[in-house]
């Protein structure tokens, strides 16, 4: 029986700049996961806000928000 399930997953800027995508995927692939889709992108700050929402009333939050929106990211399924 096929497993239907998707995950989101987000490499951030860090990982992006530090050259870790294909260590990153591979580590997926690994563990027996399929990547079906990738993409490369700067998020939008209203985005991330959405994103993030659970965490609006942390003291980090812009700090997160202002991060993620810095650099690329590569996200996901």
């Amino acid at each position: 029986m096929a497993n239907n399930e998707h995950t989101f997953i987000s490499i951030k800027p860090d990982g992006f700049q530090q050259g870790l995508v294909r260590a990153i995927t591979q580590r997926f692939e690994q563990k027996g996961f399929c990547l079906v889709g990738m993409n490369f992108l700067r998020a939008l700050e209203e985005h991330l806000k959405q994103h993030y929402v659970d965490m609006k009333d942390r003291p980090f939050f812009s700090r997160l928000v202002k991060y993620m929106n810095s650099e690329p990211v590569i996200a996901m399924v």
